[in-house]
C-alpha cells in the first residue's frame, strides 16, 4: 500500500508540473501578443511639420517619411534632426513627440532676402548667406551689376562680397520697415558710377539712391509715397533722384 501511495503521489505530480508548464507556456505567449500589440501603440503613425514659410517643404517630407518606420521612443529620432540640418536653408531643427504615436517636426529657415546671379542663380538669406534656389519660389529683388566671381557666393555660407552684404543689410531693412517699397522692388543695382538704384516691378520707374546714407534714403521715399497719398503713386514717375540733400528730383514717365 505505502509503495502505491507513493507512485500515485509522484504522478500527482507529474501531472502538477506538466499542467503547470503548459500554463506558463500559454501566458508567455499571451504576453507575448499583448506585448506586441503594446509597442504597435507607440509606433509612429503621423507626422506634422511646422514653420516652412519660405521654402518648400516636400523634400523634408521625403526625409519624414522614414521615421514611420521607428517607435517614438527610439533614439535614431536624434540622427534625424542631423539630416534636416544638412539642409542649407534650415537653421534648426526641434523634434517633439505627442504620445503614443505622433511627432511634431519644427523647422527654423533662413530668411530669404535677395536673388544673385553668379555661376547660377542665388539665394541670399537675411545674413548673407549663400543658399540654393530650387527649393524657393517667392519674388525676391535680384542684386544686379555685382561681382559675380562663384568664390564669393560659396553655398551654405556667407557671401565673401562686402557690397553685397551691404545691400542685403539695407534690403532687410527695406523689407522690415518699409515693406511696400520692398516688395516693389524688381532689381536692386550697382551702376558704373558705384552708385545704388532700385528698378521698381513695373520696368521702368527709377530710383536713384547714390552712395551715402542708404536707409534715410529709403525712408525719404516713403515719406514721398506717403506724400502722394491717393493723387499718385512712386510708380507713376519715370525716376525718383534722392542723391542730392534735402531734394526729391522726379520726372513723369
Amino acid at each position: 500500500l505505502h509503495k502505491e501511495y507513493r507512485r500515485q503521489r509522484q504522478m500527482c505530480i507529474r501531472d502538477r508540473s506538466m499542467t503547470a508548464f503548459l500554463f506558463s507556456i500559454i501566458a508567455l505567449c499571451t504576453l507575448s501578443f499583448n506585448w506586441s500589440n503594446f509597442k504597435k501603440i507607440y509606433d509612429i503613425d503621423e507626422i506634422n511639420i511646422y514653420g516652412t514659410n519660405f521654402f518648400d517643404q516636400s523634400m523634408i517630407e521625403e526625409k519624414s517619411d522614414v521615421l514611420k518606420s521607428y517607435n517614438i521612443f527610439d533614439t535614431e529620432l536624434g540622427n534625424y534632426k542631423n539630416e534636416m540640418l544638412k539642409f542649407d536653408h534650415i537653421i534648426d531643427c526641434k523634434i517633439s513627440r505627442k504620445f503614443p504615436s505622433t511627432i511634431d517636426i519644427t523647422i527654423y529657415e533662413r530668411e530669404p532676402i535677395a536673388l544673385i546671379s553668379s555661376d547660377e542663380l542665388i539665394i541670399l538669406d537675411s545674413e548673407g548667406v549663400c543658399l540654393p534656389v530650387e527649393y524657393c519660389d517667392l519674388s525676391l529683388p535680384i542684386l544686379s551689376n555685382f561681382k559675380s566671381n562663384p568664390e564669393l557666393y560659396p553655398k551654405g555660407s556667407t557671401t565673401a562680397s562686402t557690397n553685397v552684404l551691404s545691400s542685403i543689410n539695407l534690403m532687410k531693412f527695406t523689407k522690415d520697415n518699409h515693406s511696400i517699397i520692398y516688395d516693389n522692388i524688381s532689381e536692386f543695382v550697382f551702376n558704373e558710377d558705384s552708385e545704388y538704384e532700385i528698378i521698381l516691378k513695373n520696368g521702368r520707374t527709377r530710383i536713384f539712391l547714390g552712395s551715402q546714407n542708404l536707409q534715410l534714403k529709403i525712408k525719404y521715399l516713403e515719406s514721398f509715397q506717403e506724400a502722394l497719398k491717393e493723387e499718385k503713386n512712386i510708380t507713376d514717375y519715370r525716376y525718383i533722384d534722392l542723391r542730392f540733400n534735402n531734394q526729391v528730383i522726379v520726372k513723369e514717365a
